[in-house]
């Protein structure tokens, strides 16, 4: 609810009078529902609107500059180079508002407060690049890379209780979608949802103490969506953390991480979200976070639900208006359906190196399974992860001995059971040229009880050299020739599995593979 006038502040800022600017310069605005921003070229400046509601108070200037301050402050710890500080807004004795520092009396009195920010190109913000289809797998990767060091170094909070957490983000966020109803949502919805994330929660009260106890439950972002991420320099950087409302940081980081997985599935990039979801999966590590997330994902989009629907309460125009109302709706639709088991599959993709498996599996594995597609299990990460070693990093062949060998085929083997039982597909990415191999990982599909479809992937070998020569971060440890020929003595035994040849047009092969995927069993 907007509760102090800034209409005036508004005005003034959306001119350039008001930054020293001459009448020409241009100045754009965007609105959230929470904060005006004003570009100026150069710097971003970010008024917080006079609103109060449950998770926020901007009602009064002194509130307002608390806020400023303590952004700015995090904003010093996720991205020191995005903010300069906080300035004030004020007015002369003729009632003109400026910022101080462009203000021509000194003795003008103070009317509020902004953010004082680098501003970015808007083509290299997020939001902006995926919808030009300028996102891609090495961006994704990227942005997993950035959160999860930003995770890793984040304060682990001791002090709260996760199943708590959760319950407030529940009851919270349902109490806000139910002021909207019958206007923009059904009663009856709403109840269903709720009931659905206290049964979820119920379920996952153990693990989410152990998480806690793991030390997953840390000082977040907050707000990991496209429009807070950008490219600067190279570089992806996170910015407009959250700093009104502790319970939105002080949180698993599995569900600080849900917030970009939801907004991608709702744009239809299920795609990019299966590749960031399983390059920060192999990086952290946290294999928990598979059981919980169906449970955050539901949280965040009903988060969206009621973001959408107050925004939609504000616009005057009637028919955009009604858009948005639109937009709400479809999250709760979309909050209510991550709640929805699926029946798991397993699948299997083997083949020598350089055959073009990880692709295969990489490119199969959003169209399989709950959002965002199955986990990719891949040999090659887990035997990193047990050595302790960066992803990309060279292992020495020393480390490749039968026992090594074999305890890594185990651990792909417990992560696929593990997986399975959180009620996830999975895509199991191995060698599997041994035939007993490829036997144990069918008998623990009919242990798990779930459809499985082996795929042996395979192409001429000097198609095979000429990929691994080429090879961007890949946490194959084969790089060269000499290494490929080497496997020529394997013997893989009978083939039994569906045999996929990569040297063709890859689209073509890709539509093959879905084709049988689309046939399990």
């Amino acid at each position: 609810m907007l509760i102090d006038d800034q209409s005036a502040v508004i005005a003034a800022l959306s001119a350039p009078g008001a930054y020293g600017f001459k009448t020409a310069h241009k100045i754009i605005v965007k609105e959230t529902n929470i904060s005006d921003v004003f570009l100026t070229g150069e710097k971003a400046y970010k008024l917080k609107r006079g609103v109060k509601y449950p998770y926020v108070d901007y009602s009064t200037p002194e509130k307002r500059l608390a806020a400023c301050r303590k952004e700015f402050e995090i904003c010093s710890r996720f991205a020191p180079e995005l903010c300069f500080g906080v300035e004030e807004v004020v007015a002369d004795k003729k009632g003109r508002i400026f910022l101080r520092s462009a203000c021509p009396d000194k003795q003008a009195r103070v009317v509020d407060y902004v953010l004082v920010m680098r501003e970015f190109e808007e083509n290299m913000l997020f939001e902006n690049m995926v919808d030009r289809g300028d996102l891609d797998r090495f961006e994704m990767m990227d942005t997993a890379e950035k959160i999860f060091e930003l995770h890793q170094n984040a304060e682990v909070i001791t002090t709260r209780n996760a199943v708590d957490i959760i319950r407030g983000r529940i009851y919270e966020n349902n109490a806000m979608i139910r002021c909207f109803v019958p206007d923009v949502f059904d009663a009856e919805d709403v109840d269903d949802l709720e009931k659905k994330q206290l049964d979820a929660l119920e379920n996952h009260r153990e693990l989410l103490l152990k998480r806690q106890a793991d030390g997953r439950i840390r000082w977040c972002h907050g707000d990991l969506t496209l429009r807070n991420l950008a490219m600067w320099n190279g570089q992806v950087v996170p910015f407009n953390p959250i700093e009104f409302y502790d319970d939105l940081t002080q949180i698993d980081t599995m569900y600080d991480f849900s917030f970009l997985l939801v907004e991608m599935e709702s744009k239809g990039q299920r795609r990019l979200a299966s590749i960031l979801f399983n390059h920060y999966l192999a990086l952290s590590a946290d294999w928990d976070g598979i059981s919980v997330l169906p449970l955050f994902l539901s949280c965040r989009a009903a988060v969206n639900a009621y973001v959408f629907a107050q925004r939609s309460a504000e616009i005057k125009d009637k028919h955009e208006a009604t858009l948005m109302a639109n937009r709400a709706y479809e999250q709760l639709v979309i909050s209510r359906r991550f709640l929805e088991p699926q029946k798991p599959v397993l699948v299997a993709c083997g083949g020598l190196s350089g055959s073009g498996k990880s692709r295969i599996g990489r490119e199969s594995a959003p169209f399989i399974g709950n959002p965002p597609g199955a986990v990719i299990v891949r040999d090659d990460v887990l035997r990193k992860n047990m050595l302790n070693e960066k992803l990309e990093a060279n292992l020495d062949t020393a480390d490749y001995t039968r026992e090594t060998e074999e305890r890594v085929f185990k651990e792909v083997c417990e992560k696929c059971r593990y997986v399975l039982s959180c009620g996830q597909s999975v895509i199991a990415d191995a060698l599997f040229h041994n035939p007993e191999q490829r036997r144990a990982i069918e008998a623990l599909a009919r242990e798990m009880k779930v459809e499985f479809k082996g795929l042996w992937v395979d192409a001429p070998l000097n198609i095979r050299i000429e990929r691994v020569m080429k090879r961007k971060r890949n946490p194959s440890d084969v790089k060269t020739a000499e290494e490929l020929k080497k496997q020529l003595d394997i013997d893989v035994g009978s083939i039994t599995w569906d045999k996929i040849d990569t040297s063709g047009d890859r689209m073509t092969t890709l539509t093959q593979v879905r084709s049988l995927l689309t046939n399990k069993g």
